[in-house]
């Protein structure tokens, strides 16, 4: 299967434009990206981590988000793919670069959509016989308290390198954190908060502030076809796994999907 047959229409911007309208866009397109572009030309990438991470730098947090150019939080490094390309090599680049997708573009350089896991995730659909806990990650799950500060929590993900994770209080599930709702926060707080309280509220924000309450859940039993659709209609990128009480056992994920899919949509043998 070639890149052209699952990529889509890129929603684009410019790093000229208001950091703000940026994650207006994001929201109201229901897209995890911007590509970043001058005409056809790829200049950039922006995503919630993007924002997230311009939000949460100490000297910036005294700013407000609608003060903020693109260009200030913008990806400048991009890595493209070719619209000919097979997606199972695509899968495994974004898998080995850590990346969530990649702008497609043609030999002139001009964009022409982009790929994402949302796309990969998409292909998993038909699997209904694969089980998510031939998938799912077990070990070393990151969770947080919802009590625990948000900044903490979110320092927490980027060091180990996840896009989510769920929250937890005594080993059951209450809600879920990512990326998207990070940055949703820490802008809604630069806004609210006045300029001169910024810099010292800004480590009060609690996990319970920003997470989603009553996530969807997946079970080890049940399909991928059936974890992915739920994931994609709640237009999330991971699910809590659990057992029973609602306690979790496990974390499945669009990486896990792609992983999948780079491996030629084979479960891989963990003895190898």
């Amino acid at each position: 299967m070639k890149v052209s047959q699952i990529m889509v229409e890129p929603v684009t911007i410019t790093k000229d434009q208001r950091l703000s309208y940026a994650l207006e866009q994001l929201e109201k397109k229901g897209v995890e990206r911007l590509v970043v572009s001058d005409k056809k030309e790829v200049k950039g990438i922006l995503t919630y981590a993007d924002i997230a991470d311009r939000l949460g730098v100490s000297k910036v947090v005294a700013l407000s988000i609608k003060r903020l150019h693109v260009s200030s939080a913008m990806t400048d490094t991009v890595i493209t793919v070719d619209p000919e390309d097979d997606v199972t090599d695509v899968a495994q680049l974004m898998v080995e670069r850590g990346m969530s997708g990649c702008p497609v573009v043609d030999e002139n350089g001009n964009l022409l959509g982009v790929i994402t896991k949302v796309q990969i995730s998409e292909l998993v659909k038909k699997f209904k016989d694969v089980k998510v806990e031939e998938l799912m990650t077990t070990e070393d799950i990151l969770q947080v308290n919802p009590v625990a500060r948000l900044i903490k929590a979110r320092g927490d993900m980027l060091a180990a390198g996840f896009s989510g994770m769920p929250v937890t209080d005594g080993g059951r599930v209450l809600g879920l954190i990512t990326e998207r709702m990070v940055a949703i926060a820490m802008a809604k707080f630069t806004v609210e908060v006045p300029d001169k309280h910024r810099a010292n509220q800004v480590r009060q924000i609690r996990v319970v502030d920003a997470m989603l309450q009553q996530p969807p859940l997946t079970t080890p039993d049940e399909s991928i076809a059936e974890a992915s659709t739920k994931m994609l209609d709640a237009k999330l990128n991971t699910l809590p796994v659990v057992g029973e009480g609602n306690r979790l056992v496990g974390m499945i994920s669009a990486t896990d999907f792609t992983r999948f899919v780079a491996n030629k949509f084979k479960v891989t043998n963990v003895t190898e």
